[in-house]
């Protein structure tokens, strides 16, 4: 079960990510089919940020699929992200918003990858803090959960964009598959949106 994956942790290696420096690629714990399975899932790797964990799997009508290398980057620092959220003050605490949710491509045929692609804004009371993130990609297939992708990060103020691919199995079931996209800062602020893909024979 994805509860099972969840107990897989890989260790976070990178620091945070310089401005404008491009994305950042974290390499080294992507598990193709066949190896790593638990439970029917394989187990991506997803790594970023200072401290935390991050676990991933497909199941289901995306069983023998690849959750891939996750990328990071941050697009804007905290002053810009403010300037784009006039409503927001500092005694409002700690806020998270989703600006995209986007699948690269939006159709794709079994074996192809899809990028599931987030831009958030990190809005914070002070540019000196860091604020524990959950990024969560639930993907849905006929409203069953088929596939699940979260990484445990801290990040600075600012905008962030971070891709996981999903390599699909060459059997993947033709039809929609629902991605629900969310951010969770423990305790004070959350956001949700959802996008969908399709894939075809």
């Amino acid at each position: 079960s994805l509860a099972a994956i969840a107990a897989l942790f890989v260790p976070i290696l990178s620091g945070c990510a310089a401005q404008n420096g491009g994305m950042r690629e974290h390499k080294g714990a992507a598990i193709g089919a066949g190896t790593g399975a638990v439970g029917g899932a394989v187990v991506g790797g997803l790594l970023g940020g200072r401290r935390g964990a991050v676990a991933g799997g497909l199941l289901g009508a995306l069983a023998g699929g690849l959750v891939g290398n996750y990328h990071d980057q941050r697009e804007k620092d905290l002053a810009e992200t403010r300037h784009a959220y006039a409503d927001y003050n500092t005694a409002k605490g700690t806020r998270l918003k989703i600006e995209r949710v986007r699948t690269k491509p939006a159709t794709a045929a079994p074996g192809d990858t899809v990028e599931i692609q987030l831009t958030y804004a990190v809005l914070t009371p002070r540019e000196d803090v860091m604020i524990p993130v959950r990024e969560s990609r639930l993907i849905l297939f006929n409203d069953v959960k088929v596939g699940e992708a979260f990484v445990d990060i801290e990040r600075e103020g600012g905008t962030w964009r971070s891709v996981v691919p999903i390599t699909l199995p060459g059997n993947a079931r033709p039809g929609n598959y629902r991605v629900v996209a969310s951010v969770e800062s423990r305790g004070s602020a959350k956001d949700i949106e959802e996008i969908t893909f399709r894939v075809h024979r």
